[in-house]
């Protein structure tokens, strides 16, 4: 009997209208998630084209979010038992030595919950009490720019950044196909790959390429040579001609 895993991919797009106006979205290609409010923070990650974020404050033209999971946090294994917090205040970092800058303060008695160890350092989730920050330039409420009605709304929240760390081809646009209808909702199984275009692919079982899988490389990657069925909006850019799926939900199928 066949086992089926729901994965809940909450940063992969989903593109629907959220009732909250403390949420914002980027609208911006690689938007700088920085350590500070200014130009001289610390480069912690970036930001996708259409990501949410959850605000908390605002600081000079800089728009200041809670930590996404993906941010690194690190905290020292000497001020830690049994992941209790031991000291009054401990500093949680964003690389594992005490150089690196402090992302948030941990009060004593919190819990921790360990994702890997190196050295003498423990990686955790950013905790509740993290904020980075983004350029308000490449900001904007979710509740007025998320709800795509029309090929024109699609246009603007498909053209966005390629996964770091891919390779991609040269004169490579993502410039939607006018001619073909977009954002349709659609599901499609086969085997995840990387392709050369900086984009995931999936393929049948007979071997034929189904469609590009567009979504952050710390999520999909694990999921390479899975059979997997996914879920979500289908787009058509000119360059490629098998769809591009932008997932809401994906299940490993074994």
């Amino acid at each position: 009997m066949k086992k089926i895993i729901l994965l809940s991919l909450f940063l992969l797009l989903s593109f629907k209208s959220y009732s909250t106006s403390n949420d914002v979205v980027i609208t911006g290609n690689r938007v700088s998630i920085r350590l500070s409010p200014s130009i001289k923070g610390e480069l912690l990650d970036r930001a996708m084209l259409g990501d949410h974020f959850s605000s908390v404050t605002e600081s000079n033209g800089w728009q200041g979010i809670s930590a996404p999971d993906f941010i690194s946090a690190w905290v020292h294994s000497d001020y830690v038992s049994n992941n209790i917090v031991l000291p009054k205040k401990l500093n949680v970092r964003i690389g594992p030595n005490k150089n690196y800058g402090v992302l948030a303060i941990l009060s004593e008695g919190q819990e921790v919950n360990p994702i890997e160890v190196f050295n003498e350092w423990i990686k955790i989730n950013p905790p509740s009490n993290s904020v980075v920050w983004i350029s308000k330039d490449f900001v904007s409420n979710v509740i007025n720019t998320v709800k795509i009605e029309s090929s024109e709304e699609s246009n603007e929240i498909l053209e966005e950044e390629l996964i770091e760390n891919t390779v991609i081809t040269t004169n490579f646009s993502f410039d939607l196909n006018v001619n073909k209808e977009q954002g349709l909702l659609s599901e499609f199984q086969g085997r995840l790959s990387m392709s050369k275009y900086g984009l995931y692919k999936l393929t049948s079982e007979n071997g034929e390429d189904i469609c590009f899988i567009r979504g952050r490389k710390y999520q999909l990657e694990p999921l390479i040579n899975n059979l997997l069925l996914l879920s979500g909006k289908k787009y058509f850019i000119d360059d490629l001609d098998l769809p591009i799926l932008q997932p809401n939900t994906i299940r490993i199928i074994n």
